[in-house]
């Protein structure tokens, strides 16, 4: 699945840097990268982008939740439109897994160890 785009990022000239400036100039571009995104362009393509990592590890965050949200999203929609086939509990195991859950002794855990 492509990622849908609504809007292009907006930014002001002085945050895009050529890519010649970045090489010679990388700290001076990495001081002002903690406090706006900086653009870097290749013959007038902006092709990267250096982001204070605490926004980077931001928006990994906010990433990772859309994509938790998204796999919730599409397993609810399996489970509501998908088949309602039950399968038994025992026809899901193997035989040498059914054979260990059954010979697992119920109160070896205590009650109050199972839940908090």
């Amino acid at each position: 699945m492509s990622p849908l785009v609504l809007e292009k990022p907006v930014f002001t000239k002085d945050q895009v840097v050529s890519a010649t400036e970045a090489s010679k100039s990388l700290s001076a571009i990495r001081k002002r990268a903690k406090r706006a995104p900086q653009f870097i362009a290749d013959h007038n393509d902006i092709d990267t982008v250096i982001i204070d990592y605490a926004a980077y590890e931001e928006m990994y965050g906010a990433l990772q939740y859309l994509h938790e949200l998204e796999i919730n999203r599409i397993a609810a929609d399996r489970v509501k439109h998908g088949p309602h086939e039950f399968v038994p509990f025992e026809d899901a195991l193997t035989t040498e897994e059914l054979a260990e859950f059954e010979s697992m002794d119920p109160e070896a855990i205590p009650d109050e160890d199972l839940f908090e």
